[in-house]
């Protein structure tokens, strides 16, 4: 017999009575914590928020269409069983993330553009079909209970409001995402809707001709621009902090599911959003395609265990988990490895329960039979991904391709800094995994061997396993919220559960109390210390700069930019707001997005001489990284210009890794040979140079 059928599909206890659950009080609750992000984070993100009500409320807006109302309809038809409202809400925002990835497949594979009009019809196709299955579905509760079972939906959605205001405050006043891989993923969303769908070719903004990479991010994106007419590039931005709020109902989902405690997953979506510093920090970054997994990762660990927890296997159930690992799949490859983990020690601690063999067989067929409709669904793109160098770079680390000095830099564990993960969100952490041992809470216990095996994933050598360097160690630190939060605030709710049986009105009166405190107390903090001014590339003045790129420059003009090795010499990245010069002015560079690594050229060997130039730039290889000042007035370097043909010389306003820390071109040099230089815009920090003496 199948353990716990019954408990998967319970919802959870209502955390409150229902007196505790009147308007009059709500009303009061909400106008306090106003006051108190007045008085503690000041007024003016509240103010900007007011100001920007129609922005935000587009934003909302479009992500609830996007995403809880596809996710909604999804769970109606696929479910197996009652599934209580919070927990389907959150579940649904999380499962809405994998079918745009999974539409823009189908379509490519049919032949099919997908454009604003498809996307307005996906939205009309979700609207029709919940509203279609909810005709037959059971009576929502009444009275008391209802009244009950909403405060801690109205607590979860003003944590998840005010975490959507903070993040879109945070990035009001940015041109475009921060940091070096917020290039790539805007460019690939441009991609998509330039192509209206999947492609290959990258032009015109780069000379690649495979698309491998994951996409489900940029799909969303794609989407979210198509609904609501806003640039690709103010997308980007905007839907990755639309998901790093999501982050909250997702940490609430998996808790809850595992642990049946709404006050875990408040007390989980409390930590996640406002007290850790991951995932909020992201968006200095431009992680986004990892933090959309993440968040999905929770919808597809609670529909695997939805499916395996039933008595019988169900086609619905079946087919839900597998749509969801297939989402995943699309949308990034390494968080889907994570996702295999947790699963993998779920199906070794039933096995280890000593289960009837009809369970083993149970376990086994439906474990088989998900993933193996998972890899069917997403058969097509795993097949893509062996026509670029995705395959080639991960086979590397395994079968000693990559030199031991990188693998070395990446399969190290170093001591867990305070940015990744508070010290005492980890003792909390441990303090929830003793109690859900001593508790036999064996589905939360194995969040603590999850974590373990993330960080094991990085230093596979250890027990003898190939493959180190494949995932390293920045990757699984910045993700190791995703077991340790919810741990955190288990322990918490369960400290939660214990005062009730004393006190319970005074308790809930000062959870309540306390949720608000420290979302103010994270939400003031936040404004104050989560944005990292070195990681904007490309800035006011950059974007200036484009803009007069584009009206006194030819359109086949050729710019040099700043660059420096990337990747233990493998790679070239940029600097400085250069890097964006062929999505945003129409101007070819000498450096390609980073993914120039792994997808094939228009011409064999375009790698190769995109690195062989910049190594004899700089007159040292690419594997030293010594930081070099380039002298582009040399002989040999002004000839290297003039022959690849060059027309111009740009550097950024803002230059990070700075001049003490990586390659940048020496600005003075040029400017002591007018002979061979001259300049043609000085503005605010950016520096253009012509090539050749002033006309």
């Amino acid at each position: 017999m199948v353990s716990a059928p019954k408990r998967a599909a319970k919802p959870a206890r209502a955390a409150v009575p229902a007196w505790l659950s009147t308007p009059l009080l709500w009303a009061a609750a909400g106008a306090a914590w106003l006051a108190a992000l007045a008085a503690w984070a000041g007024p003016e993100s509240l103010a900007w928020a007011a100001r920007q009500g129609l922005f935000l409320l587009q934003a909302v807006g479009a992500a609830a269409a996007l995403w809880l109302l596809p996710g909604l309809a999804l769970l109606r038809w696929l479910w197996p069983g009652r599934l209580a409202g919070l927990m389907r809400l959150a579940v649904a925002l999380c499962a809405g993330l994998a079918l745009p990835p999974l539409g823009l497949l189908l379509f490519d594979l049919a032949g099919l553009p997908w454009n604003r009009w498809v996307t307005l019809g996906y939205v009309a196709a979700a609207a029709l079909a919940l509203v279609l299955r909810s005709s037959s579905a059971r009576p929502r509760p009444r009275g008391a209970a209802r009244a009950a079972s909403a405060w801690p939906a109205l607590a979860l959605a003003g944590l998840s409001l005010l975490a959507v205001i903070g993040r879109l405050y945070f990035v009001r006043n940015l041109p475009v995402g921060l940091w070096g891989d917020s290039y790539h993923h805007t460019l690939m969303a441009q991609l998509l809707v330039d192509n209206q769908g999947l492609f290959t070719t990258w032009l015109p903004y780069a000379p690649l001709a495979t698309f491998t990479y994951h996409f489900g991010f940029h799909g969303n994106v794609a989407l979210f621009h198509w609904l609501t007419g806003l640039p690709v590039t103010q997308c980007v931005v905007v839907v990755g902090q639309l998901l790093s709020a999501a982050t909250l109902p997702a940490a609430y989902a998996l808790i809850a599911w595992l642990s049946r405690s709404q006050a875990a997953g408040l007390w989980a979506a409390l930590l996640t959003g406002f007290i850790n510093i991951q995932p909020a920090y992201y968006y200095n970054w431009g992680r986004y395609p990892q933090l959309t997994g993440q968040v999905l990762l929770a919808a597809v660990v609670i529909t695997w265990l939805a499916a395996l927890e039933r008595p019988r296997l169900g086609w619905r159930p079946v087919l839900l988990a597998a749509a969801l690992t297939a989402g995943l799949l699309l949308t990034h490859y390494i968080v889907s490895i994570f996702a295999a983990m947790f699963l993998a020690l779920y199906l070794l601690a039933r096995l280890l329960r000593r289960p009837a063999l009809s369970e083993a067989g149970h376990l086994a067929l439906g474990g088989a039979a998900i993933g193996g409709l998972a890899l069917v669904l997403a058969a097509p793109w795993l097949a893509n991904t062996l026509s670029g160098f995705l395959v080639r770079n991960a086979a590397g680390f395994v079968n000693g391709g990559v030199d031991a000095a990188r693998i070395a830099g990446y399969a190290t564990l170093t001591p867990i800094p305070p940015l990744m993960l508070k010290s005492y969100l980890m003792a909390l952490g441990a303090a929830g995994f003793l109690i859900a041992v001593a508790r036999r809470a064996w589905r939360v216990a194995l969040l603590a061997a999850w974590a373990g095996l993330m960080l094991l994933a990085v230093v596979p050598y250890l027990v003898g396993l190939p493959g180190s360097g494949v995932i390293d160690s920045f990757v699984v630190y910045i993700a190791l919220y995703l077991p340790v939060v919810p741990l955190a605030g288990y322990a918490l709710g369960m400290g939660q559960r214990w005062a009730e049986r004393w006190a319970r009105r005074p308790v809930l009166a000062a959870a309540g109390a306390a949720l608000v405190a420290g979302s103010v107390w994270g939400y003031g903090w936040q404004l104050d210390h989560l944005y990292a001014p070195e990681h904007q590339l490309f800035t006011p003045a950059d974007a200036r700069a484009v803009d007069w790129i584009k009206a006194n420059t030819p359109a086949e003009a050729l710019f040099f930019v700043n660059v420096f090795p990337a990747y233990g010499g493998t790679l070239i990245a940029g600097s400085d707001g250069g890097w964006w010069l062929p999505l945003l002015a129409g101007r070819a560079t000498n450096l390609p997005p980073l993914t120039y690594g792994s997808e094939r050229g228009l011409e064999a060997g375009f790698a190769e001489r995109v690195n062989g130039l910049a190594e004899a730039m700089r007159g040292r290889p690419l594997t030293d990284k010594t930081p070099v000042a380039l002298d582009l007035t040399t002989p040999d370097n002004f000839a290297r210009l003039a022959e690849a043909g060059y027309d111009y010389v740009y550097s950024g306003a803002h230059a990070q890794p700075g001049p003490a820390e990586a390659d940048h071109i020496n600005v003075d040099a040029l400017y002591g040979r007018p002979d061979l230089f001259h300049v043609v815009y000085v503005q605010d920090g950016v520096t253009i140079f012509g090539l050749g003496p002033a006309p």
